[in-house]
């Protein structure tokens, strides 16, 4: 048998592709047609990725389960803000407020997927919103979406690439929701360590309320806090930002005897931590640029504020692992 195998599958009647590494016993599993989703990430008959108990759940609560793509990620002030002089009004979707972008939850197309030795296990799926009449109507871009799943020798990675075909520059913020899961009970036997540098101060709405800085909950994940004591925050995450150098975090699973690595790559300064209410998940999510970014006033360098010229591409790629305590 080959180490590597994609699998075509099916979740209630929706087309799905396993990514299947025999060797590791490991299972990754997406669904292109709805937001190119990751809703499943098994080592050794372990779920470390929490799924919704139905496709109509996801359809309709795309960013509550799996690794939502999002563009924008997090909350933009009452759906509008004004970029390069241009103003920019986005659906409301969560009222009065725009969450977490439509990519999520849009169909994408497969363009490759394979499995060999070199390569491992992947899947490659593109969205262009050039083609999507009615996002380019809010987003006037021909942003071209490509990002690959690869599972190889045990550990899943995320690369993509983002390009700017229109002719002016783009605003740019993007970001992931992946939702790492426990079992029911087990949440005092996990422990998150995040390289957060500094921690936001944030309004009753969830947006950026004065500069971050050192906090007591920047030093406990430094070391490592257990979710079970992790507090509760404001607009329902916390916003914090990343220490230069390696941007690496572990979820540690005491009960299993196992650790998530979390690499997410030199692109994502901005760290939102979020315990889901409705989930035995606690998400780690990785950002380009802190919610809201265009309508605050915070230095670019601080705040993570792009824009991508034309014909430029922005490129990243993260990475998550399990490995024995």
């Amino acid at each position: 048998m080959s180490q590597y195998e994609i699998v075509h599958s099916e979740w209630e009647g929706e087309s799905t592709l396993q990514l299947v590494d025999h060797h590791n016993e490991a299972v990754a599993e997406v669904i292109p047609a709805v937001g190119f989703h990751l809703f499943r990430f098994d080592v050794r008959n372990k779920g470390y990725i929490a799924k919704p108990a139905a496709l109509a759940e996801l359809r309709v609560n795309s960013s509550r389960y799996g690794v939502p793509i999002l563009f924008p990620p997090g909350r933009v002030k009452e759906a509008a803000f004004t970029f390069d002089g241009r103003k920019y009004q986005l659906p409301a979707n969560r009222e009065p407020d725009h969450a977490h972008g439509q990519l999520r939850e849009r169909p994408w197309n497969v363009i490759a997927s394979g499995a060999d030795a070199a390569g491992g296990a992947y899947v490659s799926a593109e969205f262009d919103i050039a083609e999507t009449p009615d996002m380019l109507a809010y987003f006037p871009h021909a942003a071209c979406f490509r990002f690959t799943y690869r599972l190889k020798e045990g550990t899943l990675s995320l690369s993509g690439e983002i390009t700017n075909r229109g002719g002016d520059t783009m605003p740019l913020s993007l970001g992931f929701h992946p939702y790492f899961a426990f079992t029911e009970g087990e949440a005092s036997r996990v422990r998150v360590t995040i390289p957060a540098e500094a921690e936001w101060p944030l309004t009753a709405g969830g947006f950026a309320a004065a500069g971050p800085a050192p906090s007591p909950l920047t030093a406990a994940l430094q070391r490592g806090a257990v979710v079970s004591e992790l507090p509760g925050y404001p607009g329902g995450s916390q916003m914090l930002s990343i220490a230069p150098g390696p941007q690496v975090c572990e979820v540690a699973y005491e009960a299993r005897g196992t650790k998530l690595i979390f690499d997410m790559g030199d692109q994502f300064p901005i760290h939102v931590l979020f315990t889901a209410p409705w989930a035995n998940a606690v998400s780690l999510e990785p950002y380009t640029s802190i919610m809201n970014v265009f309508n605050e006033s915070f230095a670019p360098e601080m705040s993570g504020a792009q824009g991508l010229d034309p014909g430029a591409v922005f490129t990243f790629e993260w990475s998550i692992r399990i490995e024995s305590l």
